[in-house]
């Protein structure tokens, strides 16, 4: 299960609000919800944590 991709979903959702969970989705084409049922592979890690990147410096 994708308790890390999930968790990343949480902390952009406290730090960017809605918008950069929106931004966090568009980017890796996978929900929130659907993170949180997909594995906490290092390919979804590193899309996620590049994609966070991503807004931070666009936000």
């Amino acid at each position: 299960m994708g308790i890390v991709l999930k968790s990343r979903y949480e902390a952009v959702g406290r730090e960017m609000g809605p918008t950069g969970r929106m931004k966090l989705a568009m980017i890796t084409k996978i929900s929130s919800v659907k993170a949180a049922e997909v594995e906490d592979s290092l390919e979804n890690l590193k899309l996620f944590d590049d994609a966070v990147a991503q807004i931070q410096k666009e936000m």
